[in-house]
């Protein structure tokens, strides 16, 4: 039986309140719009749309009648274009759970074990030995045939043949192993900026060798298609996906230049994806993903249906930050259930503490029960696509698919992945983005709860040990300047260290005039912008007038004030106070609130804070005064 795509609206809709049935009103979206504008009080409706990185406007109201017609067929789970699911059941049983581990770090068999016990269904290995009794060793204990363990992206030829020779000595029956041999010379070089050879005679020695390991070991996945290399660099979602998918053309030429058919060929990938904070986008990229790859597919010649695609989701590395690293939890919390409702097949969890170093066992343990949580509780695979129907995740979804395919065919235009690598014309892209990404932190448009909004500068800082260097050091020729890591956090954190280790904490002076509930929306507000440099900041009820606050400034041992009340405060007295704290010995005077109110002139003080100015331009000036 055919369903159709979306249920006709039902206008009988009714709500019980105290036992009686209240019928609902049925309003048009003009109705709807009208209402709003009365709500904004004179503001444009159009101030509520936003954009993405990629351009995509994400509007306010999503309806059938704007958003439902002439656009693409979503379809139904497991039939094409498979934005639905790549199967009729979804992920009914749910997905791999996986963890990373570093081969090198001590007693890590220890803790590998302990994972596998406690609800882990899958482990990667960062760093894996080359000879096969050391990495015997490592995994002592380990059911290789029912726990598989993955390679990182960009493992070396040495290390995948000691994976197979380890899987072969334990494993009764090899059918059954599920590994993911991690083959990605292109992530390599763009981590390293180095490749051994040519890219193009690399992924014909991989292809090669896949398709070799195909014949005696069916289910092993041998190909890399790695999209964090590029969300790690700051790259957009829509970049990370157009990245991925050059690169599996590219090796789609060369596995089936090997001898392997197109769905033989498609059975070699895995696609990594980074799962970030933002749900919806993140759920959408997903299923934009497997829509993407259907039509690749397609293209090709082949049959989707017969050549579906692994996906793994590994939340961002990115979004993880240094400074109040409890709130992480909350950020890969979001980001693993936004994958798991974008059925994806594997999710990685980062440990909260991951960006301090090597995550100790509270971290592994947070981060696996994360992911049992999300699976056994709240069932989040028990639902097909979620997703599914919902006006604006199908609008989301298609759009993303598109920008997603132009940047591809932008990458295919110049040669493909490793010609935009080579010529640098791939890293100048992902650098324009990072550069919106730095705005958008800077003036706190994109905001990182615990760092640069809402900071804990009293914490104390976790420790740590350091991870490890990979057993293999970058090898070969120079062949492209290498993609950074940006942590959208680190701008921040370089400016909280250098006031957790200067002499004296920097401090700043509120010069709250008025009572309390005259100032405290902007005192508030300079507290948070200030303290999110590490600069201490000193505040009070508030002062009756400007003397009274130029005396406690005086005496305070401060060099910087921002003068914090309402707007008719400042027309009463902003410029006497101005006068009084410089004569108080004021290095700077900030004024909270925004520039484009006539209360005082640009002149007369060194800045004003207000939601949307650049804080981080604010803070290095402070941190120049303050910290010699």
């Amino acid at each position: 039986m055919e369903y159709p795509a979306h249920m006709p609206a039902d206008d009988s809709h009714s709500n019980s309140v105290d036992g009686n049935d209240v019928a609902f009103e049925d309003h048009d979206y003009a109705s709807w719009e009208e209402a709003a504008n009365t709500a904004l009080r004179g503001r444009d409706l159009r101030s509520l749309t936003t954009q993405t990185l990629d351009g995509i406007s994400r509007e306010p109201l999503y309806t059938r009648e704007m958003h439902g017609v002439d656009k693409t067929e979503p379809g139904l789970p497991g039939r094409s274009p498979f934005t639905r699911g790549s199967r009729a059941a979804g992920n009914a049983f749910g997905w791999e759970i996986r963890q990373t581990h570093f081969a090198q770090r001590r007693d890590v068999n220890k803790r590998i074990l302990s994972d596998l016990e406690n609800g882990v269904t899958g482990i990667t290995l960062r760093g894996a030995p080359t000879e096969p009794d050391l990495l015997a060793s490592v995994l002592e204990g380990v059911y290789l045939d029912l726990a598989p363990v993955h390679l990182t992206p960009g493992s070396s030829l040495a290390q995948i043949s000691a994976l197979i020779t380890a899987c072969d000595r334990q494993a009764d029956d090899v059918s059954l192993l599920r590994n993911c041999l991690g083959l990605d010379p292109i992530g390599r070089l763009a981590r390293t900026g180095r490749s051994v050879s040519e890219i193009e005679e690399e992924a014909a020695q991989g292809a090669d060798l896949a398709a070799q390991i195909s014949k005696s070991h069916p289910s092993i996945r041998s190909i890399a298609l790695d999209g964090s290399t590029w969300a790690d660099a700051g790259a957009s979602d829509g970049q990370e996906l157009g990245a991925v998918l050059s690169a599996a053309v590219m090796w789609l030429r060369s596995l089936t230049a090997a001898g392997l058919s197109l769905t033989e060929a498609s059975r070699q990938f895995e696609l990594t994806l980074s799962a970030g904070p933002d749900q919806f986008l993140t759920t959408a990229k997903f299923r934009a993903a497997r829509v993407c790859w259907a039509r690749i597919i397609q293209a090709s010649g082949g049959e989707p249906v017969t050549a579906p695609l692994a996906i793994h989701a590994t939340t961002a590395r990115s979004m993880m930050t240094l400074n109040d690293p409890w709130v992480n939890m909350l950020r890969t919390t979001t980001a693993c259930f936004a994958a798991a409702l974008g059925g994806v097949d594997a999710v990685t969890v980062e440990p909260f503490d991951s960006a301090a170093g090597l995550s100790d066992d509270t971290g592994l343990r947070l981060a696996r029960n994360t992911q049992l949580i999300l699976h056994e509780e709240t069932r989040a695979s028990s639902v097909i696509d979620p997703a599914g129907g919902s006006w604006y995740l199908e609008e989301l979804t298609d759009e993303l698919a598109r920008t997603a395919w132009k940047i591809f065919q932008q990458i295919e235009e110049v040669g493909g992945i490793a010609e935009a690598l080579k010529s640098g014309w791939w890293q100048a892209s992902i650098a324009e983005t990072r550069t919106a990404r730095f705005t958008a932190l800077a003036n706190r448009s994109t905001s990182i709860t615990g760092t640069s909004e809402f900071p804990d500068i009293a914490e104390v800082k976790i420790q740590r040990e350091p991870i490890p260097h990979d057993a293999i050091e970058p090898a070969g020729e120079k062949r492209c300047e290498p993609l950074p890591l940006f942590r959208w956090s680190t701008p921040f954190e370089e400016l909280r260290e250098a006031s957790d280790t200067a002499t004296s904490r920097p401090t700043v002076f509120l010069a709250n005039l008025g009572p309390i509930v005259t100032h405290i929306d902007r005192s508030t507000f300079a507290k948070n912008l200030f303290e999110a440099g590490g600069v201490r900041a000193i505040s009070h009820d508030g002062f009756e007038n400007p003397g009274r606050a130029a005396e406690a400034f005086a005496s305070s041992g401060s060099k910087v004030a921002c003068i914090c009340s309402s707007d008719d405060v400042y027309l009463e007295s902003a410029h006497e106070t101005v006068d009084a704290l410089r004569a108080a010995g004021a290095d700077l005077i900030y004024l909270a609130g925004s520039p484009d109110s006539p209360v005082i002139s640009a002149a007369e003080i060194d800045g004003f804070v207000y939601r949307g100015c650049n804080v981080l331009e604010v803070l290095a000036t402070v941190h120049q005064t303050l910290i010699r």
